[in-house]
């Protein structure tokens, strides 16, 4: 499965958190100050680092994320005090980047969906300063705290979790330290943020897709009862040649090997620890030595032997061509051990696996499509032994050239107007056009966008006001802009002009010239109304769109709306003053329960308008079921009526209801 492909929503598309605002009403189980009194502070630290735009199984991982953050907040006790911190959402490039969004205070599900709805992937993933300023920001409570790190890669800034970790916990600061490992290929990199979990009595987690994020967020933020014990395990590495014990340092990687979790890391020859009965992985590497075993641990614990040597299996990588254009796609073909946890990255030449993390299991199947970076450049592609410690057995290396990019559409464009766009780039899975600004990065679109899977052609809407705006072709592996082509947009005229007499319940036609957006509307609104109100609309999908005219007779406004991905604002306006229609309506005053009668009725033929039966005294918008008919069905000044099934006393009523309800003509009637 191809680990870098973006989602069907590109970045900044805005997802609405409904969940999460509907919380705001809801009821809570307990009161907030008890919460606040038995929970304890809880910072959640996000990473937002660019290489959150990668995907897994066509989403991004960043809307996976806050999807998971939404179905965390649901799951944490009304006031529970919590906090967010995130780093790399701001700046790219910048090591600094680590900001407390939300201090610890009691929950407030609707700020906490606001901050996390706003923040989107740019930069850098400094996570051992991120640890060190929310260690400082849980030490400063003094209560009893946890922090909850997520994250999608290894540190990035150079400096080292694992001992700013072990320097916390030594140092007494009173904190546990979850870390959860999201979409993280090599178990050895697992192992590099595992550690800060490790050295302050936490859990870690590897997630791997949705739904293991948000269990695994819920696991490391609801108190559970004391886990059992384990059974006593000892972790001894010899030389595969001699069967003598290993000299110097080991280190030890245990993986449950039901979900690919990263139970713990180890250090020493002879580690011991306590493991719940089960199957595992365990690899051991030191220094250029390196092996790997599966064991199963039963109700008595186990001496786990692993042989190190300095050999590896053999393996190969034969890509289809010696490289490739920028966010291309490769077909790599290889050969070795194909054992779980096995996998092919493109890595920097010295080695060194990217920002976005380029990956695919070798589980798959050779030959891999894998995708290449969309910066040109020398590469390799490594195939990754996992049993050896994730120690790289054989690599082909590859050259990424300019992709072949253009964007060819108008220079200048009505506002709102609809245009074509023709390109031409790699057609990456989750390549995609937008509009922005000039030098917008890919998530400053302000959901002006199109895929390229859509054709080679795009239909797309220009941006509602006038000005100097690019187009960009996007690459979907890691949101880089590509390519870009300045345009502009300038004013869109529009005009009306209304055939028909405008009476209330009626209905006229509008002839229109404008930018003809797919959401763009004409209607009538009340004089001087927002853009947004409206009181019957239709969409300007041909010369002329019928329109109701509204129920009540008074002055409106008759509008041509442009509504863009940045607003909506009104291009033409007509005054029109709506007139009362004439109403007639007779039926006879006794009818046969059930009986089907032709009446008398003068009206304005609509299908909102109706004549039938109700009771005296019953609402405007009261009726007896199949006893009524649509006005537009009245023909030489007749309509058909059922009358009601149930003997007693009714009104015929002519109602208009284009809009709110209302009686307009009503005639006694009594049912036998």
């Amino acid at each position: 499965m191809q680990k870098s492909r973006r989602f069907p929503s590109p970045p900044g598309r805005g997802l609405p958190h409904l969940a999460l605002a509907a919380l705001l009403a809801a009821t809570p189980p307990f009161s907030a100050s008890r919460a606040q009194d038995s929970q304890p502070d809880t910072l959640i630290v996000i990473d937002m680092s660019n290489s959150m735009w990668g995907q897994i199984e066509g989403r991004a991982k960043v809307e996976i994320a806050r999807e998971a953050l939404e179905t965390l907040a649901e799951s944490l006790p009304a006031g529970a005090p919590t906090g967010l911190m995130a780093y790399g959402h701001r700046r790219t490039g910048d090591c600094g980047d680590v900001q407390l969004v939300q201090p610890v205070t009691p929950l407030d599900r609707g700020a906490l969906a606001r901050a996390v709805a706003a923040m989107k992937p740019r930069g850098k993933t400094p996570i051992t300063e991120a640890l060190r300023q929310a260690a400082a920001t849980l030490n400063a409570n003094d209560r009893p705290a946890r922090l909850v790190l997520v994250s999608d890669g290894i540190e990035t800034c150079g400096g080292d979790p694992c001992a700013l970790a072990r320097e916390l916990a030594a140092g007494g600061i009173d904190f546990t330290a979850h870390v959860i490992g999201f979409d993280i290929a090599s178990r050895a990199d697992q192992a590099k943020i595992a550690c800060i979990a490790s050295a302050t009595g936490g859990q870690y987690h590897n997630a791997r897709d949705a739904g293991e994020l948000a269990a695994a967020l819920k696991a490391s933020t609801v108190e559970t009862a004391d886990v059992p014990p384990g059974f006593p395990v000892t972790f001894t590495a010899v030389e595969a040649e001699t069967g003598n014990a290993v000299t110097g340092s080991v280190d030890w990687n245990i993986v449950d090997a039901s979900d690919e979790r990263l139970v713990a890391t180890l250090g020493g020859n002879g580690a011991k620890m306590d493991l719940e009965p089960g199957d595992y992985v365990v690899t051991a590497t030191s220094g250029a030595r390196a092996g790997g075993v599966e064991v199963s641990i039963g109700g008595e614990g186990a001496s786990v032997v692993v042989k190190l040597a300095s050999d590896v299996p053999e393996a190969s990588v034969t890509p289809a061509a010696s490289g490739g254009s920028a966010s291309s796609t490769l077909s790599v073909a290889f050969t070795g051990p194909m054992e779980e946890g096995d996998f092919l990255r493109i890595v920097t030449p010295d080695g060194e696996r990217l920002e976005t993390d380029l990956w695919d299991y070798t589980r798959e199947g050779s030959p891999l499509a894998m995708r290449l970076p969309s910066e040109p450049g020398s590469y390799a592609v490594a195939y990754v032994w996992a049993k050896g410690g994730d120690r790289t057995i054989a690599r082909a290396d590859i050259e990424v050239g300019p992709a072949d990019l253009a964007i060819d559409m108008a220079a200048e464009l009505p506002a709102g107007s609809m245009t074509g766009v023709s390109w031409r780039g790699p057609d990456g899975d989750g390549d995609f056009l937008a509009f922005v600004v000039p030098g917008g990065t890919a998530d400053e679109h302000g959901n002006r966008y199109a895929y390229t899977r859509d054709g080679a052609k795009l239909s797309m809407q220009a941006p509602g006001e006038p000005g100097t705006y690019e187009a960009v072709y996007v690459a979907g592996n890691d949101n880089t802009v590509m390519i870009r082509k300045p345009f502009k947009v300038v004013e869109a005229p529009a005009t009306l002009a209304m055939t028909g007499e405008p009476v209330a319940g009626g209905h006229v036609d509008v002839a229109w010239t404008g930018p003809g957006g797919a959401s763009d509307w004409i209607g009538f609104a009340p004089v001087g109304a927002p853009p947004s109100e409206y009181l019957g609309w239709a969409t300007p999908d041909a010369p002329s769109v019928r329109l109701a005219v509204p129920a009540s007779a008074g002055a409106y406004e008759l509008r041509y709306v442009l509504s863009a991905a940045d607003g909506t604002k009104v291009l033409a306006s007509v005054p029109v003053t709506v007139t009362e229609p004439e109403i007639r309506l007779e039926a006879p005053p006794e009818v046969a329960a059930g009986a089907e009668l032709s009446v008398v009725a003068q009206g304005p033929a609509s299908t909102s308008n109706w004549v039938g039966f109700a009771r005296p005294g019953e609402g405007p918008a009261a009726y007896v079921g199949g006893a009524w008919n649509t006005t537009d069905n009245i023909a030489d000044g007749r309509i058909s009526v059922m009358a009601p099934a149930e003997p007693g006393a009714y009104e015929l009523r002519f109602v208009i209801a284009a809009g709110e309800a209302r009686v307009v003509a009503r005639v006694p009637v009594t049912v036998k």
